[in-house]
């Protein structure tokens, strides 16, 4: 894709009146990658399920004569409303073509925020023709385990407002890296949140196709949907965990109510990777799933760090969690102190 001070793959979501509400990113096969609450906001209460609705957009960047509004549609598996502050991601697929001089975006995933600069282009009430803003990536976490904090990199008045929700993340080397999410609403505030790639990704699968390798991997090997796997994933070596660590931590990890609940169980997997959601085995039998988890987690050099860390988002604290923090310290200790190997 060549490069565009236009940055033609930007969209704008339109209400029925014409009114941009949000934003989107074009990408590969005729799809526009979006907020699912930029949708709902461009539909009114009578139009019900927004999964059968339809709404407008156009392309800013085109320059292209008598380019107009075009009809979209939410795509096969392109759907992940809000849900507790996860997900709100949406997948539109183009009625038409879009303009000839709009090329798609090219999606990468975010990785470590590593105080990246990083910019979006939204459309801002009193500023019908959008505006770009300057951002550095603090770290994940704040609203939402999946999302990443944006800090305002630019002047005092250079800030996430309503009307970016959906624009495209853009780094250094020009690639599409997340969605602008959510803004801090305190003016004094210069805080935002974007849902990066390889979230979008987990929850809306037929998006893996447009998504390239993460920097510095070509040639290596890559983890589900041609995502970067995970620290220590592929590792020839795991950690010499004890022998007995799958049974030892499946009698505890019973115990912790968000695991013990299937639905909270697999927010929890999904907030674990993707090496583990997409692989590990339900059998509808808490332990037989708890030891399946541990089993799989176990082949990771992060595994037990990572499943804890989900866990503890749901209930840090509680007297389950400290207990099956504490088996896991103690296998640690004897692991290091030379146990047998799993």
């Amino acid at each position: 894709m060549g490069d565009s001070l236009a940055e033609s793959w930007r969209v704008r979501i339109l209400d029925a009146g014409g009114t941009p509400v949000g934003a989107g990113v074009l990408v590969t096969g005729g799809r526009v990658l979006t907020c699912a609450h930029v949708v709902e906001g461009a539909l009114g209460p009578e139009d019900g399920d927004p999964r059968q609705a339809e709404v407008a957009v156009d392309f800013p960047g085109s320059l292209a004569p008598g380019a107009g509004p075009v009809s979209a549609g939410v795509a096969p598996q392109g759907w992940a409303p809000p849900d507790e502050e996860r997900a709100d991601v949406a997948v539109l697929e183009l009625r038409e073509e879009a303009p000839a001089d709009c090329e798609p975006a090219r999606l990468r995933p975010c990785g470590p925020a590593r105080d990246r600069i990083v910019r979006a282009f939204g459309q801002v009430t009193g500023a019908p023709a959008g505006l770009w803003v300057r951002a550095r990536l603090v770290g994940s976490g704040g609203l939402s385990p999946e999302w990443m904090q944006l800090e305002a990199a630019g002047g005092a008045g250079d800030r996430l407002r309503q009307g970016y929700s959906g624009a495209g993340v853009v780094d250094g080397a020009g690639d599409v890296i997340g969605l602008v999410v959510a803004e801090d609403t305190h003016a004094e505030r210069r805080t935002g949140w974007m849902i990066p790639v390889e979230i979008a990704v987990r929850y809306c699968p037929g998006l893996a196709d447009t998504v390239a390798e993460p920097h510095g991997t070509a040639g290596h090997g890559t983890g589900p949907n041609g995502l970067e796997p995970f620290p220590g994933a592929g590792d020839e070596n795991p950690p010499n965990w004890p022998a007995s660590a799958e049974r030892d931590l499946a009698r505890v990890l019973v115990k912790v109510r968000s695991f013990a609940d299937p639905h909270r169980r697999e927010r929890v997997l999904r907030d674990t990777g993707d090496d583990i959601a997409f692989h590990v085995e339900r059998t509808g039998v808490l332990i037989s799933d708890a030891r399946a988890v541990l089993g799989l987690c176990l082949e990771y050099e992060d595994g037990i760090d990572r499943l804890a860390a989900a866990l503890r988002w749901y209930e840090s604290g509680s007297l389950p969690m400290r207990e099956f923090d504490r088996e896991v310290a103690r296998l640690r200790a004897r692991d290091s102190g030379g146990g047998a190997a799993r």
